[in-house]
C-alpha cells in the first residue's frame, strides 16, 4: 500500500448518541381515512369530478347546475371532459341534462312573472260587497253597458275558482275603433285577477309553454294584428277553453320526443274588429264604446294599487274557504240560448248564485242580452248559404250552374262575396269547400243560363239545399 492510499481509520460510534434508525408508520384504514384531506376550502372534485371516482346523483347534479350557469363558449370548452368525468356520460346525455337545468334556472328567475297573493287575514262573510266593489271600479273607468260590467266582475272571480270550472270562457274585449278603452279594460281585470300575465304579443309555442309552466291568467292585447293570420296561438286557445280537451302535443327537443302541455287556463284578449268563428264560439263577448265629450271617466294609473290588492287578498281567501260551494252550486241556465252560450255562462251564473238572488237575476239578464247579440251575427258559412238562397230567388229558378251562381254572390256588393279574398272575390272552389261542409255537391246538370240558354254543365239544385236551410236558416 503506498503512501497516497492510506487505510482510514474506523471512528467508533456512540450507540446512544447515534439517530436510530426509524421504522416505517403503518396507518390502519381509520386512520388513512382522517389524514386524507388538505386545506382547500371545496374538493376539486366539486369543479370537476376525477374522471378514476365514481360519480354519485349529488355531486352529478351540482355539476349540472353549474354548468347551466355557464356562457355558450365555455360550456362548449369544457362538456367533452365533464361527461367523461361523469362515470364516461354520454355528451348527448349531458347536453339534455344541461339544458334541462337552464329550463328550470329559467323558471326560477322568472317566477316574478305571476304573483301569488297573500289570502286576507280574516274571512270573507259577504263576498258581494267585494264584487260590488268591483263592479263600481269599473263604472268608474270604462264606458260600456250593465251587461258587460256584470260580466267582467263575474269573470274577474271566475280567475280564482278554475279549479270548480269545467268550461272557461275567453273573455273578449272588442270594439268598433280605437280609443274606445279596450286596454284600459284589459288593465283595469289584470290588476284584480288571479296570477295575471300580460302580453300585446306571443307566439303559440311561447303561450303553450308559458300556460304549463305558471298556471296564469293570460291578457293578451290587440290580438287584431296577428291572431287571425296564426293558426298554432289560434288551436292554443281553442283547446284551452274546456278542461276535456285542454292537452296539446308537441314534439320537443333535439330528438322530437312527444310531449303533451296542459294549457287550461283563463284569458282575455282585446282588438278591434272580428275574431276567427271558433274563438268567437267560445268567447264572451265584451263590446265597449266611445265616452262621449260630456261623458266623465277616471284613469286606470289614479287608482291606488292598495285598493286592487286588497280586492285580490280578499278573493284569494274566499275562494279558499268557499271552492267547495262554487263548485257544487246548480244555476238554471237561460234556455233562451244555444248550448255553447250555456256552457260559457255556467260558471259566470255559479259564482253568481254564491253572491245571492240580485246577483243571479242580473247575471241572467247579461247572459240573455250578451248571448242574444252574439247569435245576431251569422257565421261566414251561414251568411253564404242565406245569400245563396237570395241568389236563387232573383233568378227565378231551381237550378244554377256554378258560374252563374258565382256571379250572382259577387254581383251584390252588400254581400262581401266580391272582396272576400284580401279585395278579391270567392272562388267557386270555395263555395264547394264551404257548402261540402253541409253534405251539398255540385253535379252535373241542365240548367238555364243567365241569358235565358238551355246548358249543360255543373251546377247546384235548389232541391238539395233544403233541409239545410231549414236547420240552419230558421
Amino acid at each position: 500500500m503506498n503512501k497516497h492510499n492510506k487505510a482510514t481509520p474506523l471512528v467508533t460510534v456512540d450507540e446512544q448518541s447515534a439517530d436510530p434508525i426509524k421504522e416505517p408508520i403503518i396507518l390502519q384504514d381509520d386512520q388513512l381515512l382522517e389524514s386524507n384531506s388538505d386545506d382547500v376550502d371545496e374538493p376539486s372534485s366539486v369543479i370537476l369530478p376525477q374522471q378514476d371516482l365514481k360519480v354519485g346523483p349529488d355531486l352529478a347534479q351540482a355539476t349540472i347546475d353549474r354548468l347551466a350557469t355557464l356562457p355558450e363558449l365555455e360550456y362548449e370548452l369544457e362538456r367533452n371532459n365533464v361527461a367523461k368525468s361523469l362515470n364516461n356520460m354520454s355528451v348527448r346525455s349531458l347536453d339534455k341534462l344541461v339544458k334541462k337545468a337552464r329550463n328550470e334556472l329559467k323558471f326560477k328567475i322568472s317566477e316574478s312573472l305571476v304573483v301569488d297573493v297573500e289570502p286576507y287575514a280574516e274571512p270573507i262573510t259577504d263576498i258581494a260587497i267585494v264584487a260590488e266593489q268591483i263592479y263600481q271600479i269599473l263604472y268608474d273607468h270604462i264606458a260600456c253597458t250593465d251587461a258587460v260590467k256584470v260580466a267582467v266582475t263575474l269573470w274577474i272571480l271566475m280567475t280564482w275558482v278554475i279549479p270548480a270550472a269545467h268550461i272557461l270562457p275567453i273573455a273578449w274585449i272588442n270594439a268598433p275603433e280605437k280609443r274606445c278603452g279596450k286596454s284600459t279594460l284589459l288593465k283595469l281585470m289584470s290588476r284584480m285577477s288571479k296570477r295575471s300575465l300580460s302580453t300585446s304579443n306571443i307566439t303559440g309555442p311561447a303561450l303553450f309553454r308559458c300556460i304549463e309552466a305558471y298556471k296564469p291568467t293570460l291578457f293578451i292585447d290587440e290580438v287584431d294584428t296577428f291572431l287571425n293570420d296564426n293558426e298554432g296561438l289560434r288551436g292554443v286557445l281553442n283547446a284551452g277553453h274546456s278542461r276535456d280537451s285542454s292537452g296539446i302535443t308537441r314534439c320537443f327537443g333535439d330528438d322530437h320526443q312527444l310531449v303533451t302541455f296542459n294549457v287550461y287556463s283563463a284569458k282575455a284578449i282585446s282588438g278591434i274588429g272580428k275574431i276567427p268563428n271558433t274563438l268567437i264560439d267560445r268567447s264572451i263577448s265584451l263590446t265597449l264604446r266611445r265616452k262621449m265629450k260630456n261623458e266623465s271617466k277616471k284613469r286606470v294609473r289614479d287608482l291606488p294599487v292598495d285598493i286592487t290588492n286588497k280586492i285580490q287578498s280578499q278573493l284569494a281567501r274566499w275562494t279558499n274557504d268557499n271552492m267547495a260551494a262554487v263548485k257544487e252550486a246548480k244555476p238554471v241556465l237561460p234556455p233562451y240560448i244555444n248550448d255553447r252560450a250555456q256552457d260559457n255562462w255556467e260558471i259566470l251564473l255559479k259564482i253568481a248564485m254564491i253572491l245571492g238572488d240580485d246577483w243571479l237575476e242580473k247575471a241572467h239578464n247579461a247572459c240573455i242580452e250578451i248571448s242574444g247579440i252574439e247569435s245576431d251575427e251569422p257565421s261566414l258559412n251561414e251568411q253564404l248559404l242565406a245569400d245563396i238562397r237570395t241568389v236563387f230567388n232573383l233568378y227565378g229558378t231551381n237550378r244554377l250552374l256554378s258560374r252563374d251562381l258565382l256571379t250572382g254572390l259577387c254581383r251584390d256588393p252588400e254581400m262581401n262575396w266580391s272582396t272576400l279574398n284580401q279585395g278579391k272575390r270567392i272562388t267557386a272552389r270555395q263555395i264547394a269547400k264551404i257548402l261540402g261542409g253541409f253534405r251539398i255537391s255540385s253535379k252535373d246538370i241542365r240548367a238555364h243560363d243567365l241569358r235565358g240558354n238551355e246548358v249543360r254543365g255543373k251546377g247546384y239544385d235548389l232541391s238539395d239545399f233544403q233541409d239545410t236551410f231549414s236547420r240552419y236558416l230558421s
